[in-house]
């Protein structure tokens, strides 16, 4: 089933600047730290390619869609992408200089990202669609990803928040860190104001707690696996990809919730910001 289905991921790739601490973040701490190389060196990252990579390795194929620096930086978080095997025709090159993003990591796993550098004032477009794909993630909501998302004859995943994102969502998918009390009170309503009452389900992540899809009528809840934290970068990013692929090839919400939950959990156990350390298999639908 898996190999038979064509996906696209809308979102960031990057070099992540992985630095793991000694103790954890608090007021007036000095912390020994160790960072890749000792010399702050990059690993792939950004939530587009941790899609792209489980994705792949669970045998979809997948087109990446992202807006790239045009530096050295940029050529080198595509090159590791490019070893996935996802197709990076539709890569979009913005002149200017990468963001510089280190990834602070505690001893239990959990992660701090700080990202150095103004964001660009504008991002180029995204081409138009010129081909329709069995499932969309929206990872970030690019100029022009509405029109690939409505192109979509498969469900389309888009990950909260995304205030800037004028097109059709079936999924919506959060944190509930991230969310503000009062969507958390009704969290199907808050998400259709936002994209439409074409949304079927908001799924909102609670960690090593689990996920729950709520629906306009009932909610679904699956727990996540038991799994050692060793580094929680990208587990989102997994999760919202495995919970595409699911859907996609035709699981119902109960059990891609759970193909959901159990990519996320694999992979707060990789030291990696993308799965691309993953053992074979693990990432299976």
């Amino acid at each position: 089933m898996s190999l038979a289905l064509r996906l696209l991921v809308i979102g960031a790739v990057a070099l992540d600047r992985p630095v793991r601490l000694a103790g954890p973040l608090k007021p007036g701490a000095r912390l020994a730290a160790a960072s890749l190389g000792d010399a702050l060196e990059g690993r792939l990252g950004g939530g587009g390619a941790a899609a792209a990579v489980a994705l792949r390795a669970a045998g979809c194929e997948v087109a990446l869609v992202s807006v790239i620096a045009g530096d050295a930086d940029g050529d080198h978080a595509l090159e590791l992408v490019a070893r996935s095997g996802a197709d990076l025709r539709l890569v979009v090159r913005r002149p200017g200089e990468s963001r510089t993003t280190l990834i602070l990591i505690d001893p239990d796993g959990e992660r701090t990202i700080i990202g150095l550098g103004a964001r660009p004032a504008a991002l180029p477009p995204l081409p138009p669609p010129d081909a329709a794909f069995d499932g969309v993630l929206v990872r970030s909501p690019y100029p022009g990803a509405e029109a690939w998302a409505a192109a979509a004859r498969g469900p389309v995943v888009v990950h909260w928040p995304a205030p800037t994102y004028p097109g059709p969502a079936d999924v919506v998918v959060a944190s509930a860190d991230d969310l503000a009390p009062e969507v958390l009170a009704d969290p199907w309503r808050a998400a259709a104001a936002q994209v439409g009452e074409r949304l079927e389900w908001m799924v909102v992540t609670r960690g090593g707690d689990g996920a729950i899809a709520f629906g306009r009528q009932r909610h679904v809840r699956a727990r996540a696996p038991a799994a050692e934290v060793v580094d929680s970068t990208g587990a989102g990013d997994v999760f919202a990809a495995g919970l595409l692929a699911a859907l996609a090839g035709g699981a119902p919400i109960e059990k891609a919730l759970a193909t959901a939950c159990t990519w996320g959990a694999a992979t707060v156990a990789l030291d990696s910001s993308a799965p691309t350390d993953a053992p074979p298999e693990t990432f299976r639908l």
